[in-house]
């Protein structure tokens, strides 16, 4: 009578998906925080495997490496207006990024600081900057921030025994305020394969960089760890059919022949049927009734290659990766191109979180800058990234001549601008490539190379009323009649 229990059922009203059925996984029942799903424990197991694959799939690997590609790089643009003050601003940053301004283990630039901060962000779930005197950022990566044991050594007097860390204030190693505002960071130290309690920090002083997809989640969780399980079976998959097809290796030729005796007879032909390929090809000379063939075997088959490509589509759309980037054949220019597009869409909320946090750190460290003398702004001079653009690393042509012919087209009717298109194309402003080609002009002026297409055509000559020429006033002018 189950049947007739479900066809009942299926008259109610509400929601199929809250029900429980014997074709799949009962519904899940808790709800809570993101954090709670994601305990220290389990946050440091996902964290391990993930810093782990990194190092040794190479799928995993690619996708993280063309994410940074697509999302990291940014040139900075001073917009305030006043050619002085943006090539003044323009010198500060170069200077202030450098990496011996920079990073204050002096190893890394800004871009390279960046890169392999959102490694990190991936990789970790969060990643955290740590802003120090003399204008130094310190990176602290993601599993350094954890709740620290009660046997530790936890920053507090002597008499108090409290261990702060177990009240509701502190989550994963941060510390909350009722609203949910980060108020300060436990920081630990790696000694071998342990972590010690090495002091708090103040959110103040923090700059962070992670992935929140929740209100009411405090630590970020890395994105990959929806595809964890589909990148480990990958791999073992393709250790198995490697390990298959080197048995299929191993035998390389089958020689049958029609039996001309019975069974518990004894064969009298002694002839030697070895065969060698040690040297080059070879003929074959049998006899009647024998049959050679070689033992060869699709591996892998067709099918289990299929299902990796569906496997792999499934790790890069964790960060929204098309295909087409993996496998170029796999589409047309079309396809490709429409991909690109959708994926260029995706990223802007990455680039999003990389444009706060250049703009945080420029801000502390022009005010940094002002105090210590490293830069010279007017005192009416703004602090703010209205006075600047981070314009990301330019896609350039794919077919140039009827891309740049499109561009052209849009420029000469007004539906586009010539700024626009050279940061979407280069990264880089017009108006300096502008600068730049009037210099080249004027000194190839000087050379007197400058090429015909360049050169002003020549003024027309002066007729007279009658269509001539007027060769007669200037033979007056040069008689001095």
């Amino acid at each position: 009578m189950d049947w007739l229990n479900e066809a009942n059922g299926s008259l109610d009203f509400g929601y199929d998906a809250t029900e429980s059925t014997k074709n799949r996984k009962k519904p899940k029942r808790r709800l809570t925080t993101e954090d709670k799903h994601l305990r220290q424990n389990s946050r440091d197991i996902l964290q391990s495997t993930v810093q782990d694959m990194r190092r040794n799939e190479v799928a995993a690997r690619w996708v993280l490496s063309k994410h940074i590609d697509f999302v990291v790089k940014h040139n900075f643009q001073p917009n305030t207006g006043d050619k002085v003050i943006d090539e003044e601003l323009k010198r500060f940053y170069n200077f202030a990024s450098r990496k011996e301004n920079f990073d204050i283990s002096g190893r890394y630039n800004l871009n390279n600081y960046m890169r392999i901060a959102e490694s990190c962000r991936v990789v970790d779930g969060d990643f955290y900057s740590v802003r120090q005197r003399g204008g130094y950022m310190q990176a602290i990566e993601g599993d350094r921030i954890r709740t620290p044991q009660t046997n530790q050594n936890l920053g507090v007097s002597p008499s108090d025994t409290t261990a702060i860390y177990d009240s509701p204030d502190w989550v994963n190693g941060v510390r909350v305020d009722a609203t949910g505002r980060h108020k300060a960071y436990a920081v630990h130290t790696r000694i071998n394969n342990s972590f010690v309690f090495e002091r708090n920090i103040s959110a103040k002083k923090v700059i962070p960089l992670g992935f929140w997809d929740r209100f009411d989640q405090t630590r970020g969780i890395s994105p990959l760890a929806s595809v964890v399980n589909t990148l480990k079976d990958l791999n073992e998959s393709y250790d198995y059919a490697l390990a298959k097809a080197k048995v299929a290796q191993l035998f390389a030729l089958a020689i049958t022949r029609e039996a001309s005796f019975g069974m518990g007879d004894e064969d009298s032909d002694n002839a030697d049927r070895s065969v060698s390929f040690d040297k080059g090809a070879m003929i074959l000379d049998m006899d009647e009734g024998e049959d050679a063939k070689f033992l060869s075997s699709a591996t892998p088959e067709n099918a289990t290659q299929d299902f990796w490509k569906d496997m792999i589509g499934m790790v890069l759309k964790s960060l929204n990766i098309p295909y087409s980037f993996w496998d170029e054949s796999y589409t047309n220019f079309n396809g490709s191109r429409t991909a690109l597009i959708l994926y260029l869409r995706s990223c802007e909320k990455d680039r999003e979180a990389q444009v706060a946090f250049r703009d945080d750190w420029l801000q502390w460290r022009l005010k940094l800058g002002i105090l210590r003398g490293e830069v010279n702004l007017p005192a009416t001079f703004q602090i703010d990234p209205s006075q600047w653009l981070w314009v990301p690393e330019g896609l350039q042509y794919w077919d140039t001549m009827k891309e740049a012919n499109a561009d052209i087209a849009l420029i000469e009717a007004g539906l586009r601008s010539r700024t626009e298109i050279r940061r979407e194309r280069y990264g880089d402003e017009w108006s300096d490539v502008a600068e730049l080609l009037s210099e080249e002009k004027k000194q190839m002026e000087d050379l007197d190379i400058l090429p015909m297409s360049m050169t002003p055509p020549p003024e027309p000559p002066a007729f007279d009323g009658e269509g001539k020429p007027e060769l007669k006033k200037k033979d007056e002018a040069k008689d001095g009649k």
